[in-house]
C-alpha cells in the first residue's frame, strides 16, 4: 500500500484525502466539493488527477438512478482511504521531530501546472543518436510516446518495465473525430470518448476518457469545437506530440 500512498505525498495530499472521504460519505462530487469548500471544476480535476496516478481508477462516476448517477470510490479507493487512515492515527501517535520529519518530506514533492499527469510502464525505448522515444503503456492498452535526450533518458535511469509519468499542458493537445485523426501523421493518438464539456467564452475544456479510466484534458477554442460537433459519450482521439510530453520519476 506504501507504492499507492506514494504519488499523493506532499503539499495538497489532505485535501485530496478529505475529498476522498467526502465522497464516500455524498455518493456524490458536487455535494463532496462543497463539503471540501472546493469549485465542482476543482473537484473535478483533484479526481482525474488522483485516477491517472494509480494504477486503477480511485473514484467511479455512476450512470442512472436518482439524479441521474452519483460518484463511488472503487474497492481501490476504499483500501486506500482505509490504510490513510490507519496510517493517520500512528502519525498522530508519533513523536514531534517525526511529524517534522514528515513535514519536510512533504516539501520534496512536486507539483506543476500540466494539467494532464498519466502514470503507466514503460513497454519500450528506442535508443537514438541525441533522442530516444520512449513508449508508456496506460492501464487499459492506450499507449503514448515522449521523446526526450538520451542524457535525460540515462539521468532518470528509464528502463523497459519501469514506471513514469507522462505530463501534458491541456493547451498541447488537439482532438480530431476518429476518421479524420486516422489521417493525421502525429505520434500520439490516443481514442477515448468525450467525458465533460465546460464551456468558456473563448475556450472550452473537453474530457477525454481512455480505455482503463484514465483521462485527457484538451483545451479547445470554441470554433474547433464547434466545428467537431462532439457532445458527451462522443468516440473521439486526443492528438499530441511525442515532443510535448515531458517524463518524471518517482523517485
Amino acid at each position: 500500500m506504501s507504492e499507492l500512498l506514494h504519488p499523493f505525498a506532499g503539499k495538497g495530499t489532505g485535501q485530496r484525502i478529505a475529498l476522498l472521504r467526502a465522497i464516500r460519505e455524498h455518493g456524490s462530487i458536487s455535494a463532496a466539493a462543497r463539503q471540501c469548500q472546493l469549485s465542482y471544476k476543482a473537484a473535478w480535476q483533484h479526481i482525474d488527477n488522483i485516477n491517472n496516478l494509480s494504477p486503477q481508477p480511485l473514484v467511479a462516476r455512476l450512470t442512472g438512478g436518482k439524479g441521474g448517477g452519483g460518484t463511488r470510490l472503487t474497492a481501490l479507493g476504499e483500501q486506500l482511504l482505509d490504510a490513510w487512515e490507519k496510517t493517520g492515527v500512528a502519525l498522530q501517535a508519533g513523536s514531534m521531530q517525526e511529524r517534522q520529519t514528515l513535514a519536510l518530506l512533504g516539501r520534496l514533492a512536486v507539483r506543476t501546472s500540466a494539467r494532464n499527469q498519466l502514470a503507466g510502464e514503460i513497454s519500450h525505448i528506442q535508443r537514438g543518436a541525441v533522442n530516444d522515444t520512449i513508449t508508456l503503456r496506460l492501464p487499459g492498452g492506450s499507449q503514448l510516446q515522449a521523446q526526450i535526450t538520451r542524457e535525460s533518458c540515462d539521468e532518470l535511469a528509464l528502463h523497459e518495465g519501469g514506471h513514469a509519468i507522462a505530463l501534458i499542458k491541456a493547451s498541447w493537445i488537439t482532438l480530431a473525430l476518429p476518421q479524420a485523426a486516422a489521417q493525421i501523421a502525429i505520434a500520439n493518438r490516443l481514442p477515448g470518448k468525450v467525458g465533460r464539456i465546460t464551456a468558456g467564452l473563448v475556450n472550452s475544456e473537453v474530457i477525454v476518457t481512455l480505455p482503463g479510466g484514465y483521462s485527457l484534458c484538451a483545451m479547445v477554442d470554441n470554433d474547433s469545437l464547434a466545428s467537431l460537433a462532439i457532445a458527451v459519450d462522443d468516440a473521439v482521439c486526443a492528438l499530441f506530440s511525442s515532443q510535448s510530453v515531458i517524463l518524471g520519476i518517482l523517485d
